[in-house]
């Protein structure tokens, strides 16, 4: 038995490092040394209150190394790069289906496999057809990962529509055909136009009431309109247009995945390392992770040019 510390978000505004036991791996386990792990909107949400889920032992974006091997363990070894879990020094995992990454990472930051995972799950969902128009609304970290996907696919179009012009300038970077600032009077105007050019999928990428609303008026007639972003709590949408219009509305949150007999976890780790999915345009600030509190209201801000948060271990 040893001891390991790992960051637990307490209470609204509160996070502590705490020191934890930490038994051997057992069998069909291994023992993770943790590199770097993401700051998700989900831990942001809890700790702002939104999501009030205390405690909670935080983290689910992580990379290591494997430092000790547990009985049975047959396909992963000591010294491989894993995907791992949460914010803490040391963790045990189940090795059954764990991937390793075929060489260690120069960046492990830029390595962090679940939110790749996310994006590919949703991209079984959306059900792509060749010549397809794509608009998604909302370029944050998650909307340009799929636009990072959706730019390998052979559409006819891909539009992108965000607030934020320095974030639509990299979807243009990553495929998109067109990028449109909405809250501007010519973005409003274009986003207006396109309700008379509906699409074959809208994605909503950007968790806004708001833009979820706009979903349905882009979307064509028994078109796919896929929930990507979290849209928390209740919301209030046009039903009638939905209905009338025989629209397929997708779920596309990481569960939808569950009855998949596909190790998606296995190839977001594989795209990760062909740069089919490339973090280091996206990950722009990073921090210790004893600088946890720091790091998650710097995430909670978001401050102009944020768009991803890592947290480093020593």
């Amino acid at each position: 038995m040893s001891v390991t510390k790992a960051a637990v978000i307490t209470a609204k505004g509160q996070v502590e490092i705490r020191e934890m036991p930490l038994p051997d791996p057992g069998p069909g386990e291994v023992q993770v040394q943790m590199a770097a792990n993401g700051i998700c909107m989900f831990e942001v949400s809890v700790y702002t209150g939104v999501e009030p889920i205390y405690p909670c032992n935080a983290g689910h974006e992580g990379i290591g190394r494997v430092v000790k091997v547990g009985p049975g363990v047959k396909n992963l070894r000591e010294g491989d790069w894993v995907p791992a879990g949460r914010w803490t020094q040391l963790e045990n995992l189940p090795a059954d289906g764990r991937p390793a990454f075929s060489s260690a990472p120069k960046d492990p930051a830029l390595w962090l496999w679940e939110p790749v995972d996310c994006v590919v799950r949703a991209l079984y969902e959306y059900d792509i057809s060749p010549g397809d128009r794509v608009l998604l609304i909302g370029s944050g970290f998650m909307g340009l990962l799929n636009v990072q996907g959706l730019g390998r696919y052979p559409l006819a179009e891909l539009v992108v529509a965000d607030l934020d012009a320095a974030k639509l300038e990299l979807a243009a970077r990553f495929g998109a055909t067109e990028t449109i600032r909405a809250g501007t009077e010519e973005g409003n105007a274009r986003l207006e136009e396109l309700k008379g050019k509906k699409f074959d999928l809208v994605i909503e990428a950007s968790g806004s009431e708001q833009a979820l609303r706009m979903c349905g008026d882009l979307v064509r007639n028994g078109g796919r309109l896929a929930l990507f972003g979290w849209q928390h709590g209740m919301r209030s949408v046009n039903m009638t247009r939905w209905h009338i219009g025989g629209l397929k509305v997708l779920n596309t949150a990481p569960a939808i995945a569950t009855d998949r007999n596909i190790n998606t976890m296995e190839r977001a780790v594989r795209l990760i390392e062909r740069c089919v999915f490339d973090l280091a345009p996206l990950v722009t600030h990073r921090h210790s992770w004893k600088d946890v509190a720091s790091a998650l209201d710097e995430a909670a801000r978001r401050p102009a040019g944020y768009i991803k948060g890592v947290l480093e271990f020593d």
